[in-house]
């Protein structure tokens, strides 16, 4: 998993760094809560990591991004469940101009969130693997600490989806750093 963060973080920076201005990678780590509502011990406070690579007009930003959500398991009704949750998302994040080195921001996520899911009970085992569209919110603001590379901070909250009439959600607090190329 930290092989493919890092491939991906390192190949984000390859392909922006050979494009024009506006372009920025970000990656970010923070302490997030998965919540499942119909399987209360799967709820899990957790180390979450993303990395993002986007194009910014103006005040608003565009980013693609990758978030591993983590790994989880639990027990109801006699079936042992574990889940394993990552997702590809898309973001729209307008920027406030403050005129200082600090620059608020809202923004709005959509993701295709891919869920690997394992039930098993003393005499059965089923595997099955399904993507789910996912939403969410977040707020948050940069630091500038030079011309081009800058520290985030942010709230969000995210939708993962609902699996089995299980909605599950997922909420944190992210701090990270980013390059404007």
């Amino acid at each position: 998993m930290k092989k493919t963060l890092l491939a991906l973080a390192v190949g984000a920076l390859a392909v922006a760094s050979t494009a024009n201005a506006g372009w920025y990678a970000e990656g970010d780590e923070g302490i997030s809560r998965t919540k499942f509502t119909s399987y209360g011990d799967m709820n899990k406070t957790k180390i979450e990591p993303r990395v993002a690579v986007g194009y910014k007009l103006g005040n608003v930003r565009v980013a693609g991004d990758y978030t591993y959500h983590g790994k989880f398991s639990g027990q109801a009704a006699g079936e042992q469940t574990s889940a394993r949750v990552q997702g590809l998302g898309a973001s729209v994040i307008y920027d406030i101009d403050t005129g200082s080195q600090v620059q608020p921001y809202v923004g709005a996520r959509v993701a295709a969130n891919h869920f690997k899911v394992n039930h098993s009970d003393s005499s059965n085992f089923r595997e099955t693997s399904e993507t789910k569209l996912g939403y969410g919110a977040l707020a948050g603001a940069k630091y500038k600490l030079d011309h081009n590379w800058y520290a985030n901070g942010a709230v969000e909250y995210n939708r993962l989806g609902t699996y089995d009439d299980t909605k599950i959600n997922n909420y944190g607090a992210k701090v990270g750093v980013g390059y404007e190329f």
